[in-house]
């Protein structure tokens, strides 16, 4: 007698198997180079949020005239806002004591469901016998404990 008509269907459920793991290991493939797309997305709409807000909050500062700082009251100084197709940016500028000058610029990207938010923190001191700001740059974290 030969054996091989008694298991006529056990090549094709291998096969189907096969196919099963084989599929599985591409989804899983997949969703790995999904998960590491999105990630290298976000990290690249972050880094662009950084940029924007430094660039914002240099621009503001070297707006800023030193005598219509010292004749301001202690405060908020200005405000502003603008955006620029995904990009939204907020810089606001306030007068702590007599020579000293906060800016804080807020860059937020939203682009598809990701979004990307970014502050930095100039402190300016105003010299009372010059027009210019004497910079110092406070990081995001040193900013942080400040408030």
């Amino acid at each position: 007698m030969n054996n091989t008509r008694a298991r006529p269907g056990f090549a094709l459920v291998i096969v189907l198997l096969l196919m099963a793991v084989g599929s599985a290991l591409m989804v899983v493939a997949l969703n790995e180079s999904l998960t590491g797309l999105a990630s290298a997305q976000t990290g690249t709409l972050q880094r662009h949020a950084l940029v924007a807000a430094e660039s914002e909050a240099w621009t503001t500062l070297h707006g800023l005239q030193a005598a219509a700082l010292r004749g301001a009251p202690v405060g908020r100084f200005s405000e502003t806002s603008r955006t620029i197709g995904d990009l939204t940016l907020i810089a606001t500028v306030d007068k702590v004591d007599n020579s000293n000058v906060w800016v804080v610029a807020v860059a937020t990207i939203r682009w598809s469901a990701a979004v990307a938010r970014h502050r930095v923190g100039l402190s300016a001191f105003i010299p009372g016998d010059s027009a210019d700001l004497l910079l110092r740059l406070v990081p995001e974290r040193g900013w942080a404990e400040l408030f």
